[in-house]
């Protein structure tokens, strides 16, 4: 359904801007029952603001004026979180799709079928020791301790990034990922052990942390920022 460019990602800085109308115009009734799972107001919020440009991202692609005709579902009947599932017009969808928030700022990146790809904000993420010794591996931290306010936000949001794109499914575990090479625009990976195909990346700094993309296939690729 990506008609004119395989991927784009799209990073806001302060979704409070976007002046998003209320739900119930936009969103499908499935949608508006995975919204009411989040109580808390601004995790609503921070909700809202990622499906209100992620859906007009894939309108964008598929060329669809109204909003409600497509629909994106990322909680299984279980109850718990899962990799969003987009269709269109009633039909599914081939694109893939994710979405990451924290705070004010909103993740989205959006590829054709035949792309993987996947988004992270991070922020705040705990500076201790302890932390990066249980969660990163000694070559990981050796990376990271050259400049630790800098890169380890970028080296936990790129983990989340990869597994995103490039998971089977199971529980989100950082130890699971390993960042075996970090340069401008490429990181290469293993999960569970097993080596990644090299992935491009697009990392920017935020007030208090990074948001990072990363993606497959790096032929026409397509960068959207606002703020």
């Amino acid at each position: 359904m990506i008609s004119s460019y395989p991927r784009t990602v799209r990073y806001v800085a302060n979704f409070e801007k976007l002046g998003i109308p209320q739900a119930s115009t936009w969103l499908t009734e499935l949608e508006l029952s995975e919204l009411s799972f989040w109580k808390d107001s601004s995790r609503r919020s921070q909700w809202l603001a990622g499906r209100w440009i992620a859906k007009r991202l894939v309108a964008r692609s598929s060329q669809v004026d109204i909003l409600r005709e497509v629909e994106i579902l990322s909680r299984g009947a279980d109850g718990l979180g899962k990799s969003p599932a987009v269709s269109v017009g009633g039909m599914a969808s081939a694109c893939r799709l994710s979405i990451s928030h924290s705070n004010q700022a909103i993740l989205v990146g959006i590829a054709s079928s035949h792309a993987r790809i996947g988004v992270d904000v991070a922020s705040c993420v705990p500076e201790t020791r302890s932390f990066r010794s249980h969660w990163f591996s000694d070559q990981e931290v050796k990376w990271i301790e050259n400049d630790v306010s800098n890169r380890l936000p970028v080296a936990w949001a790129l983990k989340e990034s990869i597994f995103k794109a490039c998971g089977d499914g199971s529980k989100w575990d950082p130890r699971s990922v390993e960042l075996v090479s970090i340069d401008k625009n490429q990181v290469r990976s293993r999960i569970h052990g097993l080596d990644v195909d090299p992935l491009t990346t697009w990392v920017r700094a935020t007030n208090q942390g990074a948001a990072t993309a990363v993606w497959s296939n790096t032929s026409g690729q397509e960068v959207s920022l606002c703020s």
